[in-house]
């Protein structure tokens, strides 16, 4: 039977010649599945494994490790980097050369997202200056349009391959387990079918029908799932509460089931800032739900006092355009918030987003309490 990370990390620590090098080599391996698979969490001594494998005295032992040193943290791969550029093996040397430019590439390709989100961002706040709100939200709109037609087109191939890949993965599951590497694998092919299913939603055409709808029935509905999707996510949703402020008696015509699909992911989102990735679990928290109206337009409020987002992904998220997954969660494709802003500006209205580190996060959600062919009132 073979040994667990934190077993093999104290036999060596009590001997380091007490695995053969083949073991150790295997052992290195699976240290890359379990970060692979972010199975490495709930062992603790996967740091000073690492760091025991690095120094071993076999060089192709070390060769394993910096082969993978780039899956760790910057920090830890550009240490690791260092170190084995004075190692006495070439090969090892090469690795690491080679990992470190691995990490950099994909750095260098999540700052061009961001700077190509930021530049949309800023884009249209040049427009809206320069020709007035409804010029920049018209041409959003456009610009979701023709997203929308590439997006479809691309889900549908994809789809076809991800039916391929799916039975492949199960075969493979069949034959060798579920574990490592194939574990991680069917872990990708589930985010790709998360990925295709949000970018079939996105390009699902959009109800014309509106109909006055209860606004707390569709608040109520909407927290009820998210509590239910965080339950699929193996999460107890008790840890965070959910304060719904008296909701005035309203009722703006909207398509009902987009509206709280889109209130449902907004709060779910909240609830899902509290993951402590470090205990696997929700840290307790609370969220607050309030309505208010102001003239014509309905605003719906939802704030958390959770960790608060980041300036940078804050600029990013506010473009609303389809993001990386979100690491923080369980199940995430990335689309949720352009779904949201999809969904609310289908009813000429709008979604803002701030936030403070430490201090929480803020979603308006705002409608228009009357149908845009009504005319402009008396």
């Amino acid at each position: 039977m073979p040994l667990s990370l934190t077993e093999a990390h104290r036999v060596l620590t009590e001997r380091p010649d007490a695995l053969p090098a083949d073991e150790r080599r295997r052992l290195a391996t699976t240290v890359a599945d379990a970060i692979l698979c972010h199975d490495a969490g709930g062992e603790p001594a996967v740091a000073e494994l690492v760091e025991a494998l690095a120094r071993d005295p076999d060089w192709t032992v070390r060769l394993e490790v910096a082969r993978m040193v780039h899956l760790l943290g910057d920090e830890a791969c550009s240490r690791y980097v260092a170190m084995f550029r004075r190692d006495c093996n070439s090969y090892v040397r090469g690795h690491a050369e080679r990992s470190l430019a691995r990490q950099r590439k994909a750095r260098q390709a999540s700052g061009r997202r961001r700077n190509e989100s930021r530049d949309y961002a800023e884009g249209l706040d040049e427009l809206a200056r320069q020709h007035g709100p409804r010029v920049a939200a018209r041409v959003r709109t456009l610009a979701d349009q023709r997203y929308a037609m590439l997006a479809s087109a691309v889900a549908h191939d994809v789809r076809s391959i991800l039916t391929t890949l799916t039975a492949n993965a199960a075969a493979l599951a069949v034959e060798h387990g579920g574990g490592g590497r194939v574990g991680s694998i069917r872990e990708d092919i589930d985010h790709l079918r998360r990925t295709i299913e949000a970018m079939e939603q996105f390009t699902k055409p959009l109800p014309v029908q509106r109909h006055p709808e209860d606004l707390r029935q569709m608040i109520d509905q909407a927290v009820e799932k998210a509590r239910g999707g965080l339950v699929a996510q193996r999460h107890d949703p008790t840890a965070v509460k959910v304060v719904v402020a008296p909701v005035p008696t309203i009722q703006p015509r909207v398509s009902r089931r987009l509206i709280i699909l889109a209130l449902t992911n907004v709060i779910e989102n909240a609830m899902e800032s509290f993951a402590d990735r470090d205990a696997d679990m929700l840290r307790t928290g609370r969220i607050d739900v309030r309505v208010t109206v102001e003239g014509y337009e309905a605003h719906l409020t939802v704030a958390d006092n959770g960790p608060g987002i980041e300036p940078e992904v804050l600029k990013e998220l506010r473009s609303f355009t389809p993001t990386g997954p979100n690491k923080n969660k369980r199940s995430s494709s990335g689309w949720g918030l352009s779904l949201v802003h999809r969904y609310v500006t289908a009813h000429d209205g709008s979604v803002t987003i701030d936030s403070e580190l430490d201090r929480g996060t803020c979603v308006v959600i705002t409608l228009p309490m009357r149908d845009p062919g009504e005319g402009g009132g008396e």
